[in-house]
């Protein structure tokens, strides 16, 4: 039983520095590949296990992004996100929530905002060409 502990231990703490040490906000998939250099015996349920766990306890942010799969932000203050719709690399922006937040309030009467998720899509700089 020590051993299993150990194991899912040495997991958890893998697949957490698998994401907070990522600026690219991994998909789950991407967390296990990453995982899997280190400790090839790790299963995919686990690497969702854990990942569910770290959104739970607040540590990560989960990232939903229609039709792909979820991405897993190491960032949890609150910020919106750029999805290229060619590659889809997701990038952080840091907008004023507040001000949508307050928008919603005078607009929709008697609303409360527990959670802003806001994401702009379009073309990176790669997708389009340019060289910045």
């Amino acid at each position: 039983m020590q051993e299993t502990a150990r194991r899912n231990t040495r997991q958890k703490a893998a697949i957490e520095r698998a994401v907070l040490s990522s600026c690219d906000h991994p998909s789950a998939e991407t967390v296990y590949e990453r995982v899997r250099e280190e400790l090839p015996a790790v299963s995919l349920g686990t690497v969702y296990r854990v990942l569910r766990a770290l959104v739970e306890q607040g540590s990560v942010r989960e990232i939903y992004v229609p039709g792909a799969p979820a991405r897993f932000d190491k960032t949890t203050r609150g910020h919106a996100h750029f999805v290229c719709s060619g590659c889809g690399r997701v990038e952080d922006v840091f907008a004023d929530e507040d001000a949508f937040e307050q928008l919603v309030k005078e607009q929709c009467d008697g609303c409360r905002v527990d959670e802003t998720d806001i994401i702009f899509r379009g073309l990176c700089a790669d997708c389009r060409g340019i060289n910045l």
